[in-house]
Formats: C-alpha cells, structure tokens, sequence
C-alpha cells in the first residue's frame, strides 16, 4: 500500500466554512485537486482533519508593505532585544522568497528573528555562543510565475527565455492559458 499526505489551505474561503468537513473534502478530492492533477482523481481518502480559523488571515491593503514593520524592530541600536516575525514583517537584508503573505514566509521570519535576536544580544561571528539557524535559499520562481509576473499582457509575445523554461518542463502556453 502506497499513501500520500496532501495538506490544503483555503484562504478568504467564507464560502466553505458553512460545509460540513465531509463536504470540504469531497470538494477538495473530487473537484479541486483533480482539475490541478488530474492524477488525484484516482486517489482514495483514507484519513481526514479540517482545522476552522475564520478571521485569521491578516488582512493587508495593496502598497502597504513600506508600512510595516521592520522584523529588527525599532533597530538594533535602539532596542537589540526586541524583534518582529510573521508574514506581515518587512525583513530587510533577510527577505527570503516572495513578499506576500504566507504561512512559509511566517515561518522562515520566526527564524531569522531568533537569528536576529541571539546575534544582537551574544554576538556574532566565530566566538558567537549560539548556532544560527540555517534559512535554506529559495529556487528561482517557475516559468509560469515569470511569465504573469512581468507585467505582460494577453497578446504580447513571450519572451524567449521563458518560453525555453517552460518548454523544459512541459508547460504550453496558448494566449496565455498555460497548461
């Protein structure tokens, strides 16, 4: 017996928290995951939890990211132990991945914020009483996210670099419905 493990997060998703959690699933395996992967229409649910946290996704205007705070809090000058961590935190030299909010972008601020403090508060460098923790580096964006990303229109041309990316790992793009 072969099993995977799919874990889904539904954001802004007020129209599912009436649904009872059979529901939610039977959307999620029979409509949501197969349309992504055709693949999963083959597969059979053998276990299931639905965690329910309505209101919890911070809620962001467009252009507000200059707005939030910085995860050094007030400077490490000014207050060396306090800083900030989640997705909502501005991370300055240690930005990592994408600029939106999301439960990795949560996660790798948690760490560099430790990293932050224990540099701030014991020292860095070779004689520094604490391992840092290691925030691995993110993978280039994929073809299709370069492809919506650059402020092209439906009917420009593609560039060719794009094209050759996504030509190396199958995706088509027709009047830019990528497939």
């Amino acid at each position: 017996v072969r099993g995977s493990v799919a874990a889904c997060d539904f954001y802004n998703a007020g129209g599912l928290m009436s649904l009872s959690d059979e529901d939610i699933c039977r959307v999620l395996t029979e409509e949501l995951l197969p349309s992504a992967v055709p693949k999963f229409a083959d597969a059979k649910l053998v276990d299931s939890w639905v965690g329910r946290y309505p209101g919890t996704v911070s809620w962001f205007s467009p252009g507000s990211y200059d707005r939030r705070p910085p995860l050094e809090g007030a400077g490490n000058d000014v207050l060396p132990n306090v800083k900030c961590a989640g997705d909502w935190v501005r991370m300055g030299e240690r930005e990592h991945g994408a600029k939106g909010l999301c439960q990795e972008r949560a996660y790798v601020s948690g760490m560099e914020a430790a990293n932050s403090l224990m540099e701030s508060t014991r020292g860095a460098g070779e004689g520094a009483v604490f391992r840092k923790a290691q925030v691995l580096p993110t993978r280039e964006d994929e073809a299709q996210f370069k492809l919506g990303g650059g402020g092209e229109q439906p009917g420009d041309e593609v560039p060719a670099e794009i094209l050759g990316e996504m030509k190396e790992h199958n995706v088509e793009c027709r009047e830019w419905d990528c497939v």
